[in-house]
């Protein structure tokens, strides 16, 4: 029995390590390659570097226009995640907390947003763009991923909502707190682990995001990093020491909040489905 036992650890762990390193090898790949030149890429791709070519970063930032990306990156990013907290927030609160006729038919029908296929209403949503006039605007894309993040977010938030204790909001109800009160006092506050998760969840989508910028931008100016990192894949693509250092880049700040907020994600996912 505990032969079996052992085995199963060892293909377990066997199989872990492989999922890991073929995560990770493309990744130390990349950033290696970021600080060689290309003779070195091709002669020795995955050895450490001999000499640390910081200059990849610096030409990457200034020639390819990486800093304007980033920043418009930053401010897409940010807005979606300020706009959701509120929005989701709000609509969380008054499902988990307001039995009204129709609480459950408008919890399904956000649930029902989920469901749909973003490839599915790519065309309806450029023709209400192109009709709105909205194209090269950051403040189009803002909405669509604020459209596309609320399922989610009022998902996860109203199932972490339900489980505030009810003593809680009775007794600030009881001293006479009105419902934003309770909402911008009470409940807000003790929701922070859940908003940190989808706030999380919702600032790497907006940041990852590919198809809706190709659709809604062609100002050089508005393009977000993603966008700009095709661009530069096109404009210098023989430099490959140049371009990992662009996917480097890319890629950080991402991975520096994942790594700096998993606990939270996994917690603000997990405390919803315990109700006090």
């Amino acid at each position: 029995m505990k032969q079996k036992q052992t085995h199963h650890v060892v293909i377990t762990y066997s199989f872990l390590i492989f999922v890991s390193l073929s995560f990770i090898g493309p990744m130390i790949f990349t950033v290696f390659s970021s600080f060689k030149n290309n003779n070195e890429i091709f002669s020795t791709p995955f050895s450490i570097p001999k000499i640390f070519r910081v200059e990849n970063f610096i030409e990457a930032w200034n020639a390819a226009n990486m800093g304007t990306y980033f920043f418009n990156s930053i401010v897409i990013s940010v807005s979606t995640v300020i706009i959701l907290i509120f929005t989701a927030s709000m609509v969380s609160f008054v499902l988990s907390r307001f039995n009204f006729k129709f609480n459950k038919y408008l919890s399904v029908f956000f649930l029902l947003g989920m469901m749909i296929p973003m490839q599915s209403v790519l065309v309806p949503i450029s023709y209400f763009v192109g009709i709105l006039n909205l194209k090269n605007n950051l403040i189009a894309l803002v909405l669509v991923y604020v459209a596309f993040s609320l399922p989610f977010s009022i998902l996860v938030l109203t199932g972490f909502m339900k489980g505030i204790n009810n003593s809680l909001i009775e007794a600030a109800i009881i001293d006479g707190a009105s419902f934003w009160q309770v909402y911008l006092k009470l409940v807000l506050p003790l929701s922070m682990p859940a908003i940190a998760t989808v706030s999380i969840f919702n600032f790497l989508g907006a940041w990852n995001n590919v198809v809706f910028p190709l659709l809604f931008i062609n100002d050089n100016k508005l393009k977000p990093i993603t966008l700009g990192l095709l661009n530069f894949n096109g404009e210098r693509g023989s430099e490959y020491g140049l371009l990992m250092a662009a996917i480097t880049i890319t890629v950080l700040i991402p991975l520096i909040i994942y790594m700096l907020f998993q606990e939270k994600i996994e917690g603000g996912l997990t405390a919803g489905a315990i109700k006090e």
